[in-house]
């Protein structure tokens, strides 16, 4: 979970040497998507709803390793009911 401001961003972050198995955001399935929004929804009960105005669930895709690797961000990657924005 990061902050940007008044902004909760529940980040998912996934990585893979090699395209041989997919891309990593490819690994961000509908049913990972549900336990990301649920554990969303938990953490967010246990905080103060003055203290944030917004969540957004961001993606960063990693693929390859070291000084090769490649980083993808995916900012507000999906909504609250897991569809792919």
């Amino acid at each position: 979970v990061a902050r940007k401001g008044d902004v909760l961003v529940f980040v998912e972050v996934r990585s893979l040497e090699s395209a041989e198995y997919g891309s990593p955001e490819g690994s961000v399935t509908s049913a990972k998507r549900r336990r990301i929004i649920g554990a969303a929804r938990r953490y967010l009960s246990n905080v103060p709803p003055s203290s944030w105005r917004e969540a957004r669930f961001d993606v960063i895709a990693i693929e390859g390793r070291g000084e090769a690797a490649t980083l993808r961000h995916y900012p507000a990657a999906f909504d609250a009911k897991g569809k792919i924005l």
